[in-house]
């Protein structure tokens, strides 16, 4: 039989008023599934149950004592209370047994010993908010009395966000309660509470038909909750509204338990020849800290950095925060990463899009951090990347008017505001993110909002940022909804545009000049790459082409493609064969093959494409001709890829990818050759080698190197097997570029 050594559980089953056979129920259930070993594997000495008369407020302290003592940095915690909660005068509390005017446990005082326990893998469910709606069916709203003693106040648990926030100590500790305030917990049909119910299925490995490993991990629980909790509760209690609150802060993907003996058959493995179990993270083992050094609390105003679902929370922004810190205009503000990581989307991984579930995810925690964690500053300020900016609205519209005001500013960069069209999500992502249209229901309801709620005016500073080459997020998406006023443009790629390299930067300075009331003007962003991203050409064209001949790579670049652009193709053929710079420069080339076929992959023009095929085509002629085996490998797989993906063209596609595969056998090896190799053996049909070499190229890859190889590898299987059905290789694609 397996067992979790390093997993640890207390758990509190507590009715001080004797009417909810639920609660011990529940916690009676929790127990015994997290010590069956051949279901969740915990050691039964590892696990503290405390029911009713034995969960006094001494016995519960001690036994957070207890888990001092016997846990380490590396131990996984799970601390599940169910039973009454309350607030009076401002002060959250939990009820123990022997609960009387002095004697609850605060928010504080949890915190307190929370605190002194050494791990950042910890977990805790509070199945108590709103404690009345226990009572079977019989929906009877908590009744809410004003009074100078906590003896006889009704304990409600509507500021469940604020014990939450109170003990959130952005450490590792993840909080979810089983409904938000105004909500009830309700029971099922059963023994048990939703929650609770919802949680077992986790547990029991229902919640899914494939892992990638043996365990259950902390995102795909949360997520389960997230979405099966509301599902649950109104099938029992006919339309009822129960909600889960998430507090999301997470340092990494722990382990929570094993899944269930019976269905270790259900792992992914790699059916293409050899076993293959995604690489595991026990509980044992240790996990790199992210970088928060720049953090910086003094001040009584906050800039809060809210990154996409690409990057993670301490540096999405690069060196953003140093530079600001550095420059006296910003003293008086304190900075902080709003605190969840890319582990609160398990299911899309480190992608650009998401799912609306985890953007209101998200976004809840954005605003209840602002009402509760953030409350003692006067004004806070959001910068914001990609979906982030999503959620950084969403957040806002639902805040309360008094809250709302002490929003200062909004600086979002790459944010998909007006959604992705239609035919961008059929094409490019086979209707994966159809959540995301620009047509659906969150985009379009959310811009009503806005417009609606901010119909006399944004209340408060509101900057809008296009990258002048998005892969992503097309200008309109951006700055659409959004009037002339408040769009600008900075220089680079939806991951790059807030990676500055120094403070000579136009994202950096935008953020400086908007949060200084400064006046921001594009000083270092290139005016014909914005004239490019508007598809201003002539006016690229008028400036550039008279001096042509002592124009930069970089201004060669910007020239051709709006030659290009007008469909003065020949003048752009003219200056790549005679310019001195731009001659039999497959660099060059690749570069304007790789913009235009991002293009086509945005809007799917045949014009963009074709000017990548040719491109590449040119650049791959020339490079065979000098025996330039990378820049060979280089241009024909994307040939390659541009043949089926375009043309459903496999005869072509076959040509390209075995060419591609000859020159790597020419060149050292190194990420890219593997990819390459990985991705032409996939086109020939060799998905052992393809498994092989995707594997030795996920291994060496940053998050955004992956992110490529994924878009790529993805893009060309699905269009290959004109079918996005997850199946084997898919998973295996997502387990390893994504996980």
């Amino acid at each position: 039989m397996r067992t979790l050594d390093n997993a640890y559980a207390l758990i509190i089953g507590v009715d001080y008023k004797q009417e909810m056979e639920q609660v011990q129920h529940d916690a009676i259930a929790i127990n015994n599934i997290l010590s069956n070993k051949a279901l969740c594997g915990y050691k039964e000495e590892n696990i503290i149950l405390l029911l009713d008369k034995d969960a006094t407020m001494q016995n519960i302290m001690d036994a957070l004592d207890k888990l001092v003592e016997i846990t380490d940095e590396n131990s996984s915690i799970l601390f599940f209370y169910s039973g009454h909660g309350g607030l009076y005068n401002g002060v959250s509390f939990l009820c123990p047994y022997d609960k009387s005017p002095d004697i609850y446990i605060s928010g504080a005082e949890l915190r307190e010993k929370l605190n002194a326990i050494k791990s950042k893998r910890m977990v805790i469910l509070f199945d108590c908010c709103h404690s009345a709606g226990f009572f079977k069916g019989e929906g009877k709203e908590v009744t809410r009395t004003v009074s100078g003693s906590i003896a006889n106040y009704e304990e409600n648990m509507s500021h469940i966000e604020g014990l939450a926030q109170e003990i959130d100590d952005d450490q590792g500790i993840v909080i979810v309660t089983s409904c938000q305030e105004s909500e009830l917990s309700w029971t099922t049909t059963g023994n048990y509470s939703v929650f609770t119910a919802c949680l077992l299925e986790v547990l029991q490995g229902q919640h899914k038909m494939y892992f990638s490993d043996e365990f259950i991990r902390m995102t795909e629980t949360v997520n389960h909750l997230w979405k099966r909790v509301p599902e649950m509760s109104s099938s029992q209690v006919g339309g009822a509204k129960q909600n889960p609150y998430i507090n999301l802060q997470m340092n990494n993907d722990f382990v929570l338990s094993y899944i269930p003996e019976k269905l270790r058959d259900h792992i992914v493995t790699n059916t293409f020849g050899t076993a293959k179990i995604a690489k595991t993270q026990t509980v044992s083992k240790s996990e790199p800290e992210e970088d928060e050094s720049w953090q910086r609390d003094e001040g009584n105003n906050l800039i809060l950095f809210l990154h996409g679902f690409s990057g993670e929370s301490t540096n999405t922004f690069g060196i953003i925060p140093k530079l600001l810190q550095s420059n006296s205009k910003m003293d008086g503000w304190a900075m902080r990463p709003l605190g969840y990581s890319h582990y609160v989307k398990p299911e899309l991984g480190k992608d650009i899009w998401a799912a609306i579930d985890d953007i209101d995810k998200i976004a809840n925690y954005l605003k209840t951090s602002i009402c509760y964690k953030f409350k003692n500053y006067d004004r806070i300020a959001i910068v914001a990347h990609s979906l982030g900016g999503l959620v950084a609205q969403k957040a806002i519209l639902e805040l309360s008017e008094d809250e709302r005001k002490r929003i200062s500013h909004l600086v979002m960069f790459g944010t998909p505001s007006n959604g992705i069209s239609e035919e961008m999500l059929s094409k490019q992502w086979n209707s994966k993110y159809k959540e995301m249209s620009s047509e659906g229901p969150f985009i379009t309801s959310l811009r009503k909002q806005w417009s609606e709620t901010f119909k006399n005016g944004i209340p408060f500073k509101l900057k809008v940022a296009a990258a002048t080459d998005d892969q992503y997020v097309t200008v309109e998406s951006c700055h659409g909804p959004f009037d002339k006023e408040y769009r600008e443009f900075v220089n680079n790629d939806h991951l790059k545009m807030v990676k500055p390299q120094d403070e000579n930067d136009d994202a950096f300075n935008l953020i400086k000049d908007t949060l200084t009331n400064s006046t921001f003007y594009n000083q270092y962003t290139n005016s014909e790459e914005i004239n490019i991203t508007l598809g201003k050409y002539d006016a690229v064209v008028k400036e550039l082409l008279p001096k042509a001949a002592d124009l930069d790579l970089n201004g060669l670049r910007q020239l051709i493609f709006s030659l290009e652009g007008l469909d003065r193709k020949d003048e752009a053929v003219k200056i790549l064969n005679e310019h001195p710079l731009a001659k039999e420069n497959t660099d060059l080339m690749g570069i304007l093959g790789g913009r235009y076929k991002r293009a086509y992959l945005s809007s799917y023009s045949k014009k963009d494409g074709d000017a990548a095929f040719n491109y590449y085509s040119k650049a791959l002629d020339l490079a065979v001709k000098a025996e330039d085996y990378p820049q060979i490998y280089y241009h024909a797989i994307n040939l390659a890829f541009l043949s089926i993906v375009m043309e459903n063209n496999e005869g072509k596609m076959m040509k390209y990818a075995k060419q591609a595969l000859d020159a790597t056998e020419n060149c050292r090896n190194n990420l890219w050759k593997y990819a390459t190799v990985a991705e032409a053996n996939m086109y020939i049909g060799d998905m052992d080698k393809a498994v092989e070499f995707y594997t030795k190229a996920a291994e060496m890859a940053d998050i955004r190197q992956k992110i490529s190889m994924h878009t790529n590898a993805y893009a060309g299987y699905v269009a290959l097997m004109q079918t996005d059905n997850e199946d084997d290789f898919i998973r295996f694609l997502k387990a390893s570029f994504l996980t």
